[in-house]
């Protein structure tokens, strides 16, 4: 398992323990908190269910424990709650409602948990909580195992390179037709319809990614690959799109399986699909991508040879 990743597990089950053991005693003994303040019948029932509110927080944190990356918005809510408590907790002591020392209560309950929790959901929003550790094989060879053997000769030569390669070629460039896959093309900054467009393609690898720079006529996308899992995560700005790999007789084939914004899980029904092939075609790659969105069809398709010109 990826360091940053077990840290993140063991930040996430703490805080499920502390947040159910103190949840349990302020329900139980909601008066251990009063400080001070007359406890009176109200405030005793007003703690007891604080207290299991805190300890239902608990279970949503081990549940976000199991997978950091996927259920950082659940990490996101108890971080707004452990910002906003000391707030709360310093006005009514500055209008004297509280006593002084109820901000111990904010001491251990949150402020000690802002900074695990922040570097958590930084980890998590910028894709390196579940980079893999670095490997003597390449991206490509890590996610297809095996069958990254089966693929044929360019195509095995260009994904197993670990420095940086460049390919060019020319694209013919089909946008869909439906005004919301337009629009969509538009926010996106796709390339227009063209019958050869000029493509570039350089990756650069790294020790746990890989950086996928296009350039389709004058538009230029770059994207982060990189393993979670068994699947291929690419993202592109604040999109993330999780991919499958097949090699069938010799072709590489990437398909998507979901979509997350902002690390938050997309409906199947209503997200961004992709489907790319890979052939050879003599001393070129023959590549084809559809990109589309599933309520409306297809964004965008590209397809075209590029031929390997030069490692950088």
């Amino acid at each position: 398992m990826h360091t940053k990743l077990k840290i993140a597990k063991i930040i996430m089950y703490l805080a499920a323990a502390y947040n159910i053991f103190w949840g349990a005693v302020i329900s139980l003994k909601p008066e251990i908190i009063l400080f001070g303040n007359p406890p009176t019948d109200f405030l005793l029932i007003i703690l007891q269910c604080v207290g299991m509110l805190v300890g239902v927080y608990g279970v949503a944190y081990y549940f976000a424990g199991r997978d950091p990356q996927a259920y950082w918005p659940l990490i996101l809510v108890g971080f707004i709650g452990k910002l906003l408590g000391p707030v709360g907790s310093v006005y009514y002591i500055w209008l004297g409602k509280l006593a002084p020392a109820f901000f111990w209560v904010n001491v251990w309950n949150d402020i000690i948990w802002l900074v695990p929790f922040g570097w958590i959901i930084y980890q998590a929003v910028t894709g390196k909580l579940n980079e893999v550790t670095q490997s003597d094989k390449s991206l490509y060879q890590q996610l297809l195992g095996d069958a990254f053997d089966s693929l044929s000769q360019n195509l095995k030569a260009f994904h197993q390179s670990k420095k940086p390669i460049k390919a060019l070629g020319q694209f013919k460039v089909t946008r869909g037709t439906n005004p919301v896959c337009k629009a969509l093309a538009y926010i996106a900054d796709m390339p227009a319809n063209a019958e050869a467009a000029v493509a570039e393609l350089i990756v650069t690898p790294a020790p746990a990614h890989e950086i996928w720079s296009r350039r389709l006529g004058d538009k230029r996308v770059i994207s982060k690959q990189w393993l979670t899992g068994k699947f291929l995560t690419e993202r592109f700005k604040i999109v993330n799109i999780y991919l499958k790999a097949d090699v069938i007789n010799g072709d590489l084939i990437i398909y998507d399986t979901a979509t997350s914004i902002l690390g938050i899980p997309m409906p199947r029904f209503f997200t961004p699909c992709v489907y790319a092939t890979g052939t050879d075609a003599g001393d070129s790659i023959e590549i084809e991508v559809e990109i589309g969105f599933k309520p409306f069809g297809r964004i965008v398709n590209y397809k075209g040879p590029v031929k390997i010109q030069q490692l950088i």
